[in-house]
């Protein structure tokens, strides 16, 4: 009756945490808070309300698939200053069409690279993984194969060494910058190898850029796929980028965002849209262009999560003595001895809850990249980074006592 290659989406992380934890009662000593989503709390600028208020009447209107003129603008401007250079490879009309947040289109791309070749034919995809890569994976028909992000290579898949075969099979292949989970950044020469491979075997590669606006402010930005294109010459072949202001404007609700890339799939993307999918409506792509065209919010969303960090690093240091805050992202990667107990524990003792790592992974050849690893959201208010990092501290200590 159904299509059962998505069954496999029923092993997913909030449903196995949720399993984990059923039959165990929380401490009540401890008042609970929920470390083990990522949503942005800092709230959507002020303004945004304004803007949609204005434009109430255009709710009555069907949205178009292309971007409307302010957001198009909007969006120009957003990656000349940005990623420079970028701007100079992007027409408005052949290479950039507004999404509804990024888990959409990275499922629908997925359909984009069905039948791209014949025979056999490969998803290549990041391990840890985020759940709309699987389903866009699933879409591509494809046999998928995971690249571990494991810590000898910052956290992100080896590139360097992938058979031919495998890449002359591949259809697609996803990577993240800053990571989700570990907020490692990819470097330009990283990003740049990642498109010459895909030209070279022809395959799409789909860059998630959920988290690039998410940084540390003493360090760079972080670079980003239309930047090491242009880096690299004239063109935006085989490349296909997606930007979000769920992180960036702490709009996840308002699912909002654009994919950027080569002209022949965002062309068949847009027809996609136009027969089955969702256009952005268009007092949304208003409300868009004013966040995409300031940056002062997201600063001190940046600054936020900065002072986040400091707190968790003063916390660990007596742990940990070669914490290093991530680069970029939110989310605390936290080593521990046994990912999936420790997370009982923490909800039992202490009412905290997180998500174990090997929850966000598969295993591939007996090794699960994100067993032995917490997933901890440091999004809240100081007040609440604080008391976490006081109940994780307790827990460190029975972990160590342990061992």
């Amino acid at each position: 009756m159904v299509n059962q290659d998505y069954n496999v989406l029923n092993d997913w992380m909030f449903g196995k945490l949720a399993a984990l934890l059923e039959n165990v009662e929380h401490n009540p000593k401890y008042p609970i808070l929920k470390m083990s989503l990522g949503e942005p709390t800092l709230g959507v600028p002020k303004f945004a309300k304004n803007i949609l208020d204005l434009n109430y009447d255009d709710w009555a209107k069907y949205p178009p698939s292309d971007a409307i003129p302010s957001f198009g603008l909007s969006i120009l401007n957003y990656l000349k200053r940005r990623y420079p250079g970028a701007e100079n490879l992007v027409k408005l009309n052949k290479n950039i069409v507004p999404v509804p947040g990024t888990r959409e289109p990275l499922h629908l791309i997925g359909l984009l690279a069905k039948n791209l070749k014949v025979g056999e034919t490969t998803a290549l995809i990041s391990n840890p993984f985020y759940h709309a890569w699987l389903a866009g994976s699933i879409s591509s028909g494809s046999k998928l194969h995971w690249l571990n992000s494991l810590p000898e290579n910052n956290y992100l898949p080896d590139i360097s060494n992938l058979p031919k075969k495998l890449l002359d099979s591949s259809v697609i292949m996803y990577i993240c910058s800053p990571s989700n989970p570990h907020g490692s950044v990819a470097s330009i020469d990283y990003l740049k190898k990642a498109i010459l491979l895909a030209r070279k075997h022809n395959f799409i590669l789909a860059v998630d850029e959920c988290y690039g606006d998410i940084y540390r402010m003493n360090k760079p930005k972080p670079p980003g796929g239309l930047e090491a294109a242009a880096s690299i010459g004239q063109s935006l072949e085989n490349l296909i980028i997606f930007n979000s202001l769920s992180k960036r404007s702490n709009a996840c609700g308002m699912r909002a965002g654009f994919i950027a890339g080569d002209e022949n799939i965002i062309k068949n993307y847009k027809l996609l849209v136009s027969n089955g999918a969702s256009p952005v409506p268009i007092p949304i792509q208003t409300v868009a262009g004013a966040l995409y065209d300031d940056d002062n919010h997201q600063i001190k969303a940046c600054l936020h999560y900065d002072k986040n960090f400091e707190i968790v690093e003063k916390y660990l240091k007596p742990f940990i003595k070669d914490f290093k805050i991530p680069d970029g992202g939110f989310f605390l990667w936290l080593k521990v001895n046994d990912d999936e107990k420790a997370a009982k524990i923490l909800w039992e003792n202490f009412s905290l809850r997180v998500m174990p790592g090997s929850f966000m992974a598969k295993n591939v050849n007996g090794v699960n990249p994100g067993k032995g690893f917490l997933r901890i959201s440091l999004v809240d208010k100081k007040e609440i980074i604080e008391e976490t990092m006081k109940r994780i501290c307790l827990f460190l200590k029975m972990d160590i006592a342990q061992e």
